[in-house]
This record gives C-alpha cells, sequence and structure tokens, in this order.
C-alpha cells in the first residue's frame, strides 16, 4: 500500500527533526506542513526537508485543520498513487512503532478508517487537560453518533484515499476540525476501528498549543448545533402551543372529540386527549425541525427522507398526545406535563432521525 505519513508543525521543537530521520530511515514518505511558525523554526524544517521530508509551507498560522487540509490537498495534486496517509503530530506522542501499526491495520482492512486510540494503559499519567478534553467528548460524541471512539483527540489516524475528497471538504480549520473528521464518518457511514497505541506524553505534554477550552468549544461545535437545533425547535413548539392554547383554542378546550361532536364512548375520549393547540404546535415546529436538521445538523437526506420524517412526526405528535391529554386529564398541569413527555420525546426524535431518516440510503453509498 502507496502510504504517506501527513505531519502538521507549529513551532516544533528539535525532537521533530530526529522523528523524521528516523522516519525517512526506515523508508517512510513523509510530507510535513510549517503552519506559520516563523523564522525562528525555519532552521528545523530546513534540516527536515534534507532528510527528505516534504515541506509545505503556511506564511502565517492557519490552524491544524488547515495544515491537515493543504497536506491532504499537495498529496492529492502530487503524490496521486496515494492509497493511505496517515496523520501524526509533531511532538513525539506517537511513536513510529504505532504508526506502522496504523499502517499495517490498513493494509490489512482495506477502505477503512484507522483510529490510533490512547489512554488505556493506566500505568500512564495522563495530562488532567487532555484527560478532562477527552472524557468529555467522548461522552458527547457517542450520545450525537451513536459510535464509540475511546479517543477522540489522537492525532494518530488512518485516511483510506477515497476520503480525500470529502475530508478537504469538512469544515474546520483548527482543532475542531479532527472532531467534526469523526463526525462525519457517521454521515458518511465509513467503517473505522480504532487500535490501541502506547501513551507517550512529552514534558507532561507541555509542547501541545491546545486549549482546553476554546478549542474544546470549537470541538463541540457540531455536537451543540444538533443540541441548539433541538431547543430551538423545543421552544418554538411550546411557545406555540402556549399562544394557541390560551389565544386560539380557549385554555386548551378544543380537541378532536368537540371538533367532531363526539361527547361519549371510549373513541371520543380518546379523541378528547388530541388538544388541537397541541397538534398545530407540533405541525409548526416539527416542519422547522425537519427543514434544520437537513440543511443544517445531518446535512443529508434521499427524496424519501420527508416521508420518514412525517411518519416519524405523526408516530410522535400520536404517543405525545395521549400521554399529555391523559395526563392533563388526571389534573396534571398542561404545560408542566408538555415539558415531561415532550422532554423524552425529543431524544426518542433525535435517535430516530439520526439512525433512520437521515440515514445514507445504498445509492447514496455507492456515490461516496
Amino acid at each position: 500500500m502507496k502510504t504517506v505519513i501527513l505531519i502538521p508543525a507549529y513551532k516544533p521543537e528539535e525532537s521533530f527533526v530526529d522523528f523524521s530521520r528516523r522516519l525517512t530511515e526506515r523508508g517512510h514518505c513523509v510530507v510535513a506542513v510549517d503552519d506559520g511558525g516563523g523564522e525562528a523554526f525555519a532552521d528545523i524544517f530546513k534540516r527536515v526537508g534534507e532528510l527528505g521530508v516534504k515541506v509545505v509551507k503556511h506564511d502565517v498560522n492557519r490552524g491544524k485543520g488547515r495544515a491537515l487540509k493543504t497536506g491532504i490537498q499537495y498529496i492529492t495534486e502530487n503524490m496521486p498513487d496515494t492509497e493511505l496517509v496517515v496523520t501524526a503530530d509533531c511532538d513525539g506522542q506517537h511513536r513510529i512503532e504505532d504508526i506502522e501499526k496504523v499502517i499495517k491495520t490498513a493494509e490489512e482492512t482495506p477502505g477503512v478508517f484507522v483510529i490510533g486510540g490512547r489512554f488505556r494503559d493506566k500505568k500512564v499519567k495522563v495530562p488532567f487537560k487532555s484527560r478532562l478534553g477527552n472524557g468529555f467528548t467522548r461522552f458527547l460524541f457517542m450520545v450525537a453518533t451513536g459510535s464509540k471512539i475511546y479517543d477522540t483527540q489522537t492525532g494518530l489516524r488512518g485516511l483510506p484515499a477515497h476520503l480525500f475528497p470529502e475530508l478537504l471538504k469538512v469544515k474546520g480549520e483548527r482543532y475542531e476540525y479532527e472532531m467534526n473528521m469523526l463526525l462525519m464518518l457517521h454521515i458518511w457511514e465509513q467503517d473505522f476501528v480504532e487500535i490501541p497505541i502506547e501513551t507517550v506524553y512529552v514534558n507532561n505534554n507541555a509542547g501541545t498549543h491546545y486549549n482546553p477550552f476554546k478549542d474544546s468549544i470549537r470541538i463541540l461545535h457540531e455536537i451543540l448545533k444538533f443540541m441548539a437545533a433541538s431547543m430551538a425547535s423545543f421552544v418554538i413548539d411550546y411557545v406555540a402551543f402556549i399562544l394557541l392554547s390560551d389565544l386560539v383554542f380557549n385554555k386548551g378546550g378544543v380537541n378532536l372529540a368537540t371538533l367532531l361532536g363526539l361527547e361519549s364512548g371510549w373513541f371520543a375520549q380518546i379523541l378528547a386527549t388530541f388538544s388541537l393547540a397541541y397538534i398545530c404546535a407540533r405541525i409548526i415546529s416539527g416542519t422547522f425541525n425537519y427543514l434544520l436538521n437537513r440543511k443544517i445538523v445531518f446535512k443529508k437526506g434521499s427524496g424519501s427522507s420527508a416521508g420518514k420524517y412525517l411518519l416519524l412526526a405523526v408516530i410522535i405528535m400520536i404517543t405525545g398526545a395521549l400521554a399529555t391529554g391523559g395526563l392533563i386529564r388526571l389534573g396534571w398541569n398542561e404545560y408542566l406535563v408538555k415539558i415531561l413527555i415532550d422532554g423524552g420525546l425529543y431524544v426518542f426524535n433525535y435517535f430516530m432521525q439520526r439512525e433512520w431518516v437521515f440515514k445514507k440510503s445504498s445509492k447514496e453509498k455507492k456515490n461516496l
């Protein structure tokens, strides 16, 4: 397998030269991106280049995400026969043996995205900001995608060639690019495998440029985006329900039973739980939620997604109306009941949209 090792480097330390030497001595093809560290680091990149490493330069610092995309773009244009790009950090965190382990895994499972995961060795003391950042994003990543990746912030990854065009489109210029890349694996329905690698921290990870607060916010942007979309839909639904209930439908007294003139019988009792205020509010918020999720959050969906969403919306509306109406008839406060019932339904709604409504069709997978 023709493999290129891609190393984004911003203000690298002297150890980067030794790291590059050992890689080239073992016959690896290496591309390094100088991410605008300035003249103070020009000599390091000069010596790296003399070792046979191809150095691509940014005039100013543009961030790790942009450096990775610059490297992928360069490899695509100048090394078109490349089948695999292995990304690695320049600060000594990734052993050459682990880089070669990623390559071997990619050769054994062609087309699979390979992730080198750290933090499994309990004997290694993980720096606080690394432990905090990865633990938090690991949990939210699993909630957002349903996929379990132990080390969501690792820079050691094996990228198969068929993903190069898609990777260049992924948003993010800094550390959030690596998280967005993992989030897109779910959207692309790309197979991946996570293999354990040795956890190495040089000088307690003092050389990292990762900011636990700022970069965590950037990393969580895509996850928070869905949460914001869901919250916006919930607020619209709740406000519409209150306004319609109080101003249009006389405190929610108008329901399907009264609308059809049914006063008694089991069927009338069921229809009485369907408040017109609830139904109209759900139609308004559901339309908003679908458009928002299709265009911004999931960014996908075949022609059948609208039909699937409609069916899901009807199921949720019936479930919510029955539960809400039933509890209100038992004497519960209607506004409190709506928050409790719809809170649970929104969680269910998200997972169903992710795993069914906006899931790629077989035709879409083939076109990737």
